[in-house]
């Protein structure tokens, strides 16, 4: 009994001092690139640039607007691609080169995972309230850089909806420079995606310009960016289904 009990304590103190690292890895973190509150107050993000992968290169611009609004636009030989929509409600796209001419709107299915992936808020951003589990998993070296890791859980014990990534940090500049996360599109093959040019988007606030997204060690797309705009107008009409527009006969 008493051999349970300090083995208990032990756990309970072990965790105590994971919950206690990670959240100061965040502090850092969250000091690094600006400022928690100005992360908090941030309304919306438009990011341009250039997507490269195997197919060749294409302009791009990504809309974002809390709390879970997003758009991605690609254009491709002139032509305006819509890979990705969500309003909120609706999941849809366009892609004339796959079909689909008119705008689609996305199953159920789909349109799940994007709303997970359509919440602007920094994840780690008051994770607790969220219901996400964050730990600390140690260090690891990426590409000659030391970097503190830390685990990522979302909606955990919901059958299929707990996603699970890491993140790897600087341990020197707390700036986040690696993502690793199970590609639902790809099979659940873990995908990684890296981080890096930092440089002040708006009002002290540092983003990565170029991110690059590997499959076992191989870039399939880097979206290096021009351009971010923070908090600029963007009304809700830009994300919504298009609705098709009739004329009266008469």
């Amino acid at each position: 009994m008493k051999k349970a009990f300090v083995m208990a304590i032990m756990m309970i103190a072990v965790q105590l001092i994971q919950a206690q690292t990670a959240d100061e890895i965040l502090s850092n973190y969250f000091k690094g690139i600006g400022g928690m509150e100005k992360w908090k107050s941030m309304k919306s993000l438009k990011m341009a640039g250039n997507l490269s992968m195997q197919q060749g290169e294409f302009p791009i611009t990504l809309y974002r607007k809390a709390p879970d609004k997003f758009k991605i636009v690609v254009d491709v030989m002139g032509q305006e691609i819509v890979p990705q929509a969500f309003d909120g409600v609706t999941g849809w796209l366009v892609n004339p080169f796959g079909g689909a001419a008119e705008p689609q709107k996305m199953s159920d299915e789909q349109t799940k995972a994007l709303k997970d992936d359509a919440a602007f808020e920094d994840p780690f951003i008051d994770y607790a309230l969220k219901g996400y589990e964050v730990s600390y998993e140690g260090t690891e070296d990426i590409s000659g850089i030391k970097c503190d890791v830390l685990k990522l859980v979302k909606n955990k014990g919901k059958e299929g909806e707990e996603k699970t990534s890491l993140f790897y940090f600087d341990s020197e500049s707390h700036l986040q420079i690696l993502i690793k996360q199970a590609n639902p599109q790809m099979e659940g093959q873990m995908v990684e995606i890296y981080m890096s040019d930092y440089q002040e988007a708006a009002n002290g606030m540092l983003m990565p310009f170029v991110l690059d997204t590997q499959l076992q060690g191989q870039s399939i797309q880097k979206l290096t960016l021009t351009s971010i705009v923070v908090d600029g107008e963007m009304p809700d009409e830009l994300f919504a289904f298009p609705v098709a527009v009739t004329t009266d006969p008469k």
